[in-house]
């Protein structure tokens, strides 16, 4: 599977466990990994990432090129989501392709809207040339 089809699934999974039939849900079972699981904790949990042959976690967060500012940004969407109270708040993450990496979240009573754009992988490795 390729990087657009990876995204593209990664999008499709983390909407489906984000979404409003699922999110109380998700919660549910994030709620055991505690305080210090970041998105890629979570997203591991939920099944959101099993389709990207990755190795391992830690091999996956050594060569993930997502800046830590955004990482730390996308961490604090998904607890947000998961974790608001009196209940849970969907998620909808897009991912876009650009020519550098960048974050928006807009965020309401009834949804969180995380827009990720990155820079398209096959497009980072001709630059490196």
């Amino acid at each position: 599977m390729g990087g657009a089809a990876q995204r593209t699934q990664l999008e499709r999974n983390v909407n489906r466990a984000f979404g409003t039939a699922q999110i109380r849900h998700s919660a549910r079972r994030i709620a055991k990994l505690g305080p210090r699981a970041d998105y890629l904790d979570i997203s591991e949990a939920l099944g959101c990432i099993a389709h990207i042959p990755f190795g391992n976690l830690k091999r996956y967060r050594r060569v993930l090129t997502i800046p830590p500012l955004i990482q730390r940004i996308l961490t604090a969407a998904y607890r947000d989501a998961l974790f608001h109270e009196p209940k849970p708040i969907p998620l909808r993450l897009k991912i876009n392709d650009g020519r550098s990496h960048s974050i928006e979240v807009k965020s309401t009573e009834r949804l969180i809207s995380v827009s990720l754009t990155r820079p398209d992988p096959k497009a980072d490795a001709k630059v490196k040339k």
